[in-house]
């Protein structure tokens, strides 16, 4: 258990590096398509766990839900606190670690997470978590980046750089359908999964790395632990990948990010996790 909780000091950490916020704006679509697909509306309690700066907040917030919004991360609770004031929201931030939500049993009727319950470092202790604080028949809707996109490949390519510890699982085996299935198996007898796309969209390769070296956690991070000879090789294979994956034609630069959208109902005979 110390060395979970050594982990997850160090994560706060990274996820302070960067500019959260900007990468952030990219991901607005799914969390508004997961909001859609959880059939989010007026009167319903509401949970994004790992909510970043507020994505799914803010599009559930907009359907007239009411909702709680938590992550683990101090800077990211600062960030998601001044958007949704100055978007004038009544939503409800509140430390939370995702593993040991400080929720009763049955407390909401929509639990969500957008690319963030995959960064869990014990994924069946995070989901048992989710389903837990969700209501006998309530909803859980989750996004995670599938291993075949490129946001899953960048993934994958940082874990070989900033690896995480042993014993914990790859953040995009979250996007593998079969291992979510058998993930989400003890808590949901049936669940829904579709696909989606972001487009990361670039000027110019050029532009896209300086964006990414000045924006990007994982990259920041690197540059800062790394020696400068690790730091250039991984530098190089990340401007391999975009150019890649590069689909665009122009001189321009347009990544298609992959990822997963599962939404499970709770069965109402679940018992609670422990």
């Amino acid at each position: 258990m110390n060395d979970f909780a050594h982990l997850k000091d160090r994560m706060k950490d990274f996820w302070a590096l960067g500019d959260y916020a900007e990468v952030a704006k990219r991901f607005v679509p799914a969390a508004e398509k997961l909001v859609a697909a959880c059939d989010v509306g007026v009167g319903d309690h509401v949970l994004d766990v790992a909510a970043g700066d507020g994505n799914v907040a803010v599009a559930a917030a907009g359907t007239g839900a009411r909702v709680t919004a938590t992550d683990f991360a101090p800077r990211l609770l600062e960030l998601g606190r001044e958007r949704t004031a100055a978007l004038g929201l009544d939503i409800r931030w509140e430390e939370a670690d995702a593993e040991a939500l400080p929720y009763p049993d049955g407390t909401f009727d929509v639990t969500t997470s957008a690319f963030g319950l995959m960064f869990a470092p014990r994924p069946e202790v995070a989901i048992a978590e989710a389903f837990r604080v969700t209501r006998p028949g309530g909803v859980v809707g989750l996004t995670a980046w599938t291993p075949d996109g490129f946001t899953g490949q960048i993934t994958a390519l940082m874990g070989e750089y900033l690896p995480v510890p042993m014993g914990t699982d790859s953040p995009v085996d979250w996007g593998i359908e079969t291992i979510m299935r058998r993930r989400l198996a003890p808590h949901s007898s049936g669940l829904r999964v579709s696909r989606g796309t972001i487009a990361w969209e670039f000027a110019s390769l050029e532009h896209a790395v300086d964006w990414q070296e000045d924006r990007f956690g994982a990259m920041v991070a690197a540059r800062r632990a790394l020696p400068d000879d690790r730091y250039a090789e991984l530098r190089e294979r990340f401007v391999g990948l975009m150019a890649e994956w590069n689909r665009a034609g122009d001189g321009t630069v347009r990544l298609p990010a992959a990822y997963l959208l599962v939404v499970a109902r709770r069965d109402r005979w679940t018992a609670s996790a422990v």
